[in-house]
């Protein structure tokens, strides 16, 4: 394969998706009422922080990425960055792209000893089917349990 030295990126903008818009409008309506808490010296300002790092970290651990090297995949969060997973190819026995019930479309890693479940929301189609054809052409067995063509 003659792409196999380079490394692959396959993210999408976390921003413009549907959770990326309701952390938004989460994050400016959680500082409208920390900063009117504080101005007002009512504690309520304070009661709203945790309650937003609790709704930030449910939306934001979803929004995973790809990057596709020549032995291994792995995938990063861009918001917790520090939240690497690294998983080779040769521990790999099938890849399968589902959605479960509720939750974005996620990529479903089954090795010998294990299967993980990695989320990635911000992912458009276009970059599901363009990562599809990869894991195909690193000879993966994948099972496309969404439909991407």
């Amino acid at each position: 394969m003659e792409n196999s030295k380079k490394n692959k990126v396959y993210t999408g903008n976390c921003l413009t998706t549907f959770r990326g818009i309701l952390l938004m409008l989460f994050f400016a309506f959680v500082c409208f009422y920390f900063i009117h808490g504080l101005l007002s010296g009512s504690a309520a300002g304070w009661v709203g922080f945790p309650i937003f790092f609790v709704l930030f970290s449910v939306l934001t651990f979803s929004m995973n990425y790809f990057i596709l090297t020549h032995k291994k995949l792995i995938a990063k969060n861009p918001i917790w960055f520090w939240r690497i997973t690294e998983i080779d190819f040769s521990s790999i026995t099938s890849v399968s792209i589902v959605q479960p019930p509720k939750t974005a479309i996620s990529l479903e890693v089954r090795m010998e000893s294990s299967t993980k479940f990695i989320p990635a929301c911000s992912l458009r189609d276009n970059t599901w089917k363009e990562l599809k054809a990869h894991l195909i052409k690193e000879n993966l067995v994948l099972y496309d349990k969404v439909g991407f063509d």
